[in-house]
């Protein structure tokens, strides 16, 4: 039989890792140094081993390090659940917490919080932006009760909604030879271009995308870095045709001529979990505005 782990005991195991001792997390948390280290040791003889590699707190021990991960991850957990009883309770709306792919978070999710404003709705909305395999995650840890990413391999404890189909075009700086080409590229015209690699590229799976980066000595994750990088001439990449709205950088988004280079962005939730009211609007309203911008940011509605 599993043994219960007290909340009070990761609290107090977080602020010691984030403070850097005893004393200071007792400051932080309000409690005494001695009671901190009481519930210290009774969490360690919960979990069964010790937590750190010396009684000073120095260093966390192999163990320490895995539960510090999950502790930090329940206690947001706890707490975001918290925040959205007692908001429920307070208007029977609750609060919408979403984490989106960046190229959504600059130009869709804008417009469908001015629509809900604009209808009157003051429900608190808690944004995030991150890559999809993240927001995977903070959706499957129950951090984020909304992810609209990409789904790369189906996860029987998440529902998805397809809402569009966005190409990924290449992108490259305004002065580079293929910058002004007429008509969609092919993917022998980008043979010994100097790569910059980045997820939504990776996640195409396509043969010709992972040639690219198996000659690539430079990687990005931020969609804004990928642009200033490519702004800056260290090299081209593939991008998301609507991170090209908005992106504040001088580079050329050049279309590919081969189907593949494409995704599908949808919304993602616990399977068979009761959203919330105020994500149910908030899902309303991006569905609304995924229409009525088809045309403007050109994707294909799912």
């Amino acid at each position: 039989m599993s043994k219960t782990i007290s909340l009070t005991g990761m609290r107090s195991f977080v602020a010691v890792c984030e403070t850097g001792g005893v004393r200071a997390a007792a400051d932080q948390i309000g409690r005494t140094p001695s009671a901190v280290s009481m519930t210290l040791k009774q969490l360690e003889d919960d979990i069964g081993v010790p937590l750190f590699e010396s009684e000073r707190k120095g260093a966390l021990s192999p163990v320490g390090r895995i539960v510090l991960d999950e502790a930090r991850a329940m206690i947001a957990h706890y707490d975001r659940a918290c925040l959205a009883m007692t908001s429920y309770a307070a208007d029977l709306q609750g609060r919408c917490d979403v984490a989106s792919v960046p190229s959504v978070a600059v130009t869709l999710l804008p417009r469908a919080i001015a629509q809900l404003r604009a209808e009157g709705c003051r429900f608190d909305i808690h944004v995030r932006d991150s890559d999809s395999n993240a927001i995977v995650e903070a959706v499957e840890n129950g951090m984020v009760e909304v992810g609209l990413c990409v789904l790369a391999t189906k996860r029987p404890q998440l529902s998805f909604e397809p809402l569009f189909h966005e190409p990924l075009d290449f992108v490259c700086p305004v002065d580079h030879p293929l910058a002004e080409s007429k008509r969609p590229l092919k993917w022998a015209q980008l043979d010994g271009e100097s790569f910059i690699q980045n997820g939504a590229a990776a996640a195409l799976g396509v043969a010709e995308t992972e040639a690219l980066a198996a000659g690539s000595k430079l990687t990005a994750t931020n969609v804004s870095s990928n642009l200033a990088m490519v702004e800056a001439g260290l090299g081209v990449t593939i991008l998301p045709r609507l991170c090209r709205w908005k992106c504040g950088h001088d580079v050329r988004f050049v279309p590919l001529a081969d189907p593949r280079s494409s995704r599908t962005v949808g919304w993602i939730a616990k399977e068979g979990r009761n959203l919330q009211p105020a994500s149910l609007r908030f899902i309303e309203c991006i569905r609304l505005q995924m229409r009525v911008s088809e045309g403007e940011f050109g994707y294909a509605a799912a």
